[in-house]
């Protein structure tokens, strides 16, 4: 049986899991008795001489590499600490290490590009990173810490329809970011596939200190750190920055276009329903980027507020001819009735609009004017349209 190197800096090795084996295992990890983890690579043997890559890794790289979120040519050519062990030994441990630079490495050493690790069986590994910047640079994917804090209870605990409202209105959010940073935002439709993908991201760890969730990229970083769920976040960062300063917030809006408006406002409204702060911590495999912030209470539901007015101003506006059937200034609901296309419209009169049309008289002809508004059903994930009524200005005879 081959031993592993003996004597050595690297310490007392056991072989953890062994991914390809020919006469010898080929592509193995190990671990010292100090906890230290390494990813080997055999890159030469003749009979009983032996050459090795012993690359230092975290649990979130391996987890990487095993779920092939990065190829292994990019594991070795991008180690955490910036080098890796080059190893000659013999069949019975003896062995010479030298540290070298991923540079110092002959090409022809390493696995071909876009070949990614292949397991036969499942393997478990460990997420043991909670530090937002040290778990991106570890797995090369964008990390989102989003901690809750519920006042009313010591426990840390929320209904799993509410908490699950915040993960799917985050995850839309992100999504529609995702098409205004590809440069294709629209108000309605499917997101592309494509983008879909890129800006997936899946939950990894819940810690504690507050309800606090551990959210990462589905995606990797390519080998400049860039990525689309980057880009979205970031901009995401950018629009929670805004706090509740309501022209920041209308000028960023209208910068995003498309369904941003719509999906932020879920967002903040999940936010404000759970009636907590937020704190959130952004680290990305790009150093340039990251950032910390907190929203409190009073901040998220005055945001809540400002974004509904921008979300309505923001939204196609159609404008008819129409008999006023209903209106309930107590309620703010209406319902007018398309002459020309005998089609009914009901719903809600904004805040803006109430005292102007008070005074309407039920069967009056108007010219309508109402606002188009997308949202959507925070437990199916479909969408609905809901119109808004915002003006009426009555028709005189002779323009009847």
């Amino acid at each position: 049986m081959l031993n592993l190197p003996m004597n050595t800096l690297l310490g007392e090795l056991k072989i953890v899991n062994t991914f390809q084996y020919f006469d010898i295992p080929r592509i193995f990890s190990c671990k010292n008795k100090t906890g230290t983890q390494y990813l080997v690579l055999s890159t030469f043997d003749d009979y009983d001489s032996f050459e090795w890559i012993y690359l230092p890794i975290s649990n979130d790289r391996l987890a990487s590499v095993i779920s092939q979120k990065i190829t292994l040519r990019e594991a070795f050519q991008l180690p955490e600490d910036g080098y890796i062990f080059f190893v000659k030994s013999n069949f019975y441990g003896e062995a010479e290490v030298e540290y070298k630079f991923p540079e110092q490495i002959d090409n022809a050493d390493l696995p071909k590009d876009g070949v990614f690790l292949k397991c036969d069986e499942p393997v478990s590994i460990e997420s043991d990173c909670i530090n937002a910047v040290e778990a991106a640079v570890s797995s090369r994917r964008e990390i989102f810490n989003m901690h809750l804090y519920q006042i009313d209870s010591k426990l840390p605990e929320y209904e799993a329809k509410g908490f699950g409202s915040i993960l799917i209105s985050f995850q839309d959010l992100v999504d529609s970011l995702g098409q205004y940073c590809n440069g294709e935002p629209t108000l309605k439709g499917p997101i592309s596939a494509e983008i879909l993908t890129a800006t997936k991201f899946k939950a990894t760890k819940i810690f504690n200190g507050s309800f606090g969730i551990q959210l990462r990229s589905d995606s990797s970083s390519d080998l400049f750190s860039n990525s689309l769920a980057s880009d979205a976040i970031n901009e995401l960062i950018n629009l929670l920055e805004t706090g509740d300063n309501e022209d920041f917030i209308s000028n960023k809006l209208h910068e995003l276009q498309g369904r941003v408006a719509s999906k932020y406002k879920s967002f903040l409204k999940t936010l404000a329903k759970l009636d907590t702060p937020l704190k959130v911590n952004w680290g990305s495999p790009n150093l340039e980027r990251g950032k910390d912030l907190k929203l409190d209470k009073n901040t998220i539901v005055n945001a809540y507020k400002a974004v509904s007015k921008i979300d309505i101003d923001m939204s196609e506006a159609t404008v008819f001819k129409a008999e006023l059937l209903g209106l309930d200034v107590k309620t703010k609901r209406y319902r007018v009735r398309n002459i020309a296309e005998n089609e009914d419209y009901s719903g809600k009169i904004s805040e803006e609009s109430v005292n102007k049309v008070e005074h309407s008289e039920i069967n009056g002809i108007y010219e309508v004017t109402l606002k188009k508004v997308i949202e959507t059903n925070s437990s199916s994930g479909a969408e609905y349209t809901k119109w808004i009524l915002t003006d009426l200005q009555q028709l005189t005879n002779k323009s009847r």
